[in-house]
């Protein structure tokens, strides 16, 4: 057989590849309202009110498993089934009960969430400049927008259990097109800014909805009995909460060791400084696309790979996805702070003024988050949530008590090689590490055999 078709069939041609060409229009569209949302925004709302819509818009990235884990402990599981029947049809009334669980859930993190915001936002740390009424407000509005798509998402992980990820992906593209095209009218009509949060959020979790509805509907089949009691519900699904504990804790250093920085940096310096790091950022957010393209989509990949014992193609197949993220991204960012010039002078509309050397140590840290995506999909498919846990709980720890005294003795210009060296040396070395291990153990297993 030529090798092309082998490889192809190996991975069974088309699931990751499909993944990562539909990925392209939400991601393009992404890119796109960071190059015109944010000049048009800060042109219309100004640096302080751009920075609260900031602020609010990252309330989906602060919470990255808000569902507990157990949508990422779903993927897993409902890969297991698929393989053995083909089909998720028998498993219906147990994941209409997790989507239960998930609004429960959600309700849990509004009642939550509003206590936190009140605290923030009326706390001792006052942003200057800024109502902490009009800033209570406009983070509530973002999260009440956000929980409603908690229990949605879980189809589109059961999706990609089934190596169907594209399919919800295509709503999230229809969400992310809306959602700009409707920044836009705001900004030009109406400038508001809590107009402009609902334009941002709303489409997303609309279409992740209509994904769910038209996913029950035609794939899971008529329902066979009345729904479960919550009891049953826990029961049946001791496996998929046994992996989500993990997941809980990959959210609890997420939020500690990455997207509470903009709320600190808010809270010492200010709302113009959140402006600074968001715009800073701005660029090298667009730049992990050709890895975030396919990353997820590998998860369920690893996972076929390995039962298989195609260890061979498994190491070859992470070992060109690492590379050429590495080579990619630092062409890229070479790129970024050679033409800062005229990058952040139409991004920041003339208001800003960035140093080259903070654009170099977040070009670092995007390389090294950008390679963690890869491993982190690798270890979740090889079920080492364990040792994830535990490198991810020493580098957030570590990584928040390091940036906030940077942030608060040196500020910004501190905070940027701080949070770099940290993420690098705690993070990225010993996943690494881990991943290579364990490649070296299964090949040393398929040579005892």
């Amino acid at each position: 057989m030529p090798i092309l078709p082998a490889k192809l069939q190996v991975l069974r041609g088309s699931s990751v590849v499909k993944y990562g060409l539909t990925n392209l229009l939400p991601r393009s569209v992404a890119i796109l309202s960071t190059l015109v949302i944010t000049p048009l925004a800060i042109q219309k709302l100004g640096v302080l009110e751009y920075g609260l819509w900031a602020l609010a818009t990252l309330i989906p990235n602060l919470v990255s498993s808000p569902d507990f884990g157990i949508t990422y402990g779903v993927v897993n599981e409902m890969g297991r089934v698929q393989h053995e029947k083909g089909n998720l049809m028998s498993e219906r009334e147990r994941l209409l009960g997790l989507a239960r669980v998930l609004r429960l859930i959600a309700l849990v993190w509004l009642c939550l969430g509003a206590l936190g915001i009140g605290w923030y936002a009326f706390g001792p740390g006052t942003t200057p400049g800024v109502e902490p009424e009009r800033m209570y407000a406009a983070l509530m509005l973002a999260l009440g927008i956000f929980v409603m798509g908690i229990s949605p998402s879980l189809w589109g992980r059961v999706q990609l259990a089934q190596e169907r990820g594209h399919e919800y992906v295509q709503w999230e593209g229809a969400g992310k097109v809306i959602s700009f095209v409707s920044s836009l009218i705001v900004l030009w009509l109406v400038p508001n800014l809590f107009t402009l949060i609902v334009a941002a959020l709303l489409p997303n979790v609309v279409m992740a909805m209509v994904n769910a509805r038209r996913y029950i509907r035609n794939d899971l089949g008529p329902q066979t009995e009345p729904s479960w009691p919550l009891r049953r519900i826990l029961q049946d699904n001791r496996r998929v909460f046994s992996a989500g504990k993990y997941y809980v804790a990959f959210q609890l250093t997420f939020l500690i060791g990455t997207a509470v920085d903009p709320f600190i940096v808010n809270g010492l310096l200010g709302a113009q400084d959140v402006t600074y790091l968001t715009v800073a950022r701005r660029p090298f957010e667009a730049l992990p696309l050709a890895v975030t393209l396919f990353s997820t989509a590998l998860w369920p990949v690893f996972y076929r790979l390995n039962i298989a014992n195609e260890i061979g193609q498994l190491k070859r197949l992470l070992g060109r996805i690492t590379f050429g993220s590495v080579g990619i991204l630092l062409l890229l960012s070479t790129l970024i702070v050679v033409l800062a010039g005229p990058i952040y002078g139409y991004l920041g509309q003339g208001k800003l003024i960035v140093n080259q050397v903070d654009l170099v140590w977040i070009a670092v840290q995007t390389l090294a988050s950008t390679v963690i995506l890869v491993f982190n999909n690798y270890m979740s498919a090889m079920d080492l949530l364990r040792s994830q846990m535990w490198v991810q709980i020493i580098a957030s720890t570590a990584g928040l008590i390091a940036k906030y005294m940077a942030l608060k003795y040196l500020g910004l210009s501190g905070y940027f090689p701080v949070a770099s060296i940290v993420y690098v040396t705690l993070a990225l070395l010993p996943m690494a590490w881990l991943t290579l291990r364990h490649l070296r153990v299964r090949q040393a297993e398929l040579r005892r055999v």
